[in-house]
């Protein structure tokens, strides 16, 4: 199960206990051509996650951190103790549909040289996910996004080059950014950079990843044949945690991959973005808790327009 494994699937747990349960249940389901392992490395839940994967999957490698090192330090135990030549990283909240793991190692094989894999998110009624790949942040797709030209036309690439919006997902692409949520690399390009950065803690840190895969002259690729569902955004139980998080990773990518002089411009996009939607909500929604939701976010502006720190 683990010497001779192809890939190395790692799962972050944090209070997942149902989600978790039928993903791995997927995964071993669907999963028949490929030699796998599978590492949980869970974050320090309190609900029955560690109890419930000792009794339903013992030939899971179950890693307890003993505190909530976040996605990237999690994965990063995880990895630490993997023996495959691919590393698939695998969120929690997930549902392995049609074969999807074993049609992704087989595209790896035939694209060799891109060194990052991924396929294709769907929702729990089977209609098509966008969140799963991106371009780089530039100027003029975070100028749309303030404006809500993105979301207004979100099915072209003028405005939602972001999201890849006039892209069906019916073809291979590639792209610059992938989802961590089945995300597929090599170990010697993991070894190379050093694996995901942990500062990151939550969000970003696959597209900082990929960034510097892309440096390196690895180009991520999608293929629309291997298709999963994703929930999303179950750890958190608020809107606002999850959009902070968000906002933090969006700058630190920025910190990282965007030179000095352009950075102000890059935050002041962001924090307009964010501003815009409190108004509206004020204005259209004063009394909602989405209004609310918004107001937390903008009022910790300070905190997440510093970035990972």
């Amino acid at each position: 199960m683990t010497a001779n494994a192809e890939i190395s699937v790692i799962l972050v747990s944090y209070n997942t206990s149902g989600y978790i349960r039928r993903a791995l249940e997927s995964l071993f389901r669907e999963t028949q051509l490929s030699r796998i392992e599978v590492i949980v490395v869970d974050n320090a839940s309190s609900d029955d996650s560690v109890s419930m994967i000792r009794q339903f999957f013992p030939q899971v490698l179950l890693i307890e951190s003993g505190a909530n090192l976040g996605f990237a330090g999690g994965v990063q135990l995880g990895a630490a103790q993997a023996h495959g030549n691919y590393l698939l990283l695998l969120n929690p909240d997930t549902v392995i549909v049609n074969a999807a793991v074993d049609r992704l190692l087989r595209f790896a094989k035939q694209y060799p040289d891109s060194g990052i894999w991924s396929g294709v998110t769907l929702n729990n009624d089977m209609s098509l996910n966008t969140q799963h790949a991106w371009s780089k942040p530039n100027l003029r797709d975070l100028f749309y996004s303030a404006v809500g030209l993105s979301k207004l036309f979100s099915k072209t690439c003028l405005f939602n080059n972001a999201n890849y919006g006039c892209w069906e997902r019916d073809t291979i692409k590639d792209v610059d950014i992938v989802s961590g949520c089945f995300f597929l690399t090599t170990r010697e390009l993991w070894d190379k950079l050093g694996g995901l950065d942990a500062s990151f803690f939550m969000y970003a840190e696959e597209a900082d990843y990929c960034l510097r895969a892309k440096a390196l002259g690895h180009q991520p690729i999608v293929t629309p044949d291997a298709r999963i569902i994703h929930h999303g955004g179950v750890s958190h139980s608020h809107f606002s945690g999850k959009q902070i998080k968000l906002l933090k990773g969006k700058v630190e990518l920025f910190n990282r991959h965007v030179v000095a002089w352009q950075r102000p411009a890059y935050k002041a996009l962001l924090y307009w973005y964010v501003l815009n939607k409190y108004l509206l909500h004020t204005l259209f929604k004063p009394k909602s808790e989405q209004r609310r939701e918004w107001q937390t976010i903008f009022a910790n502006r300070a905190d997440w327009l510093q970035g990972y720190r």
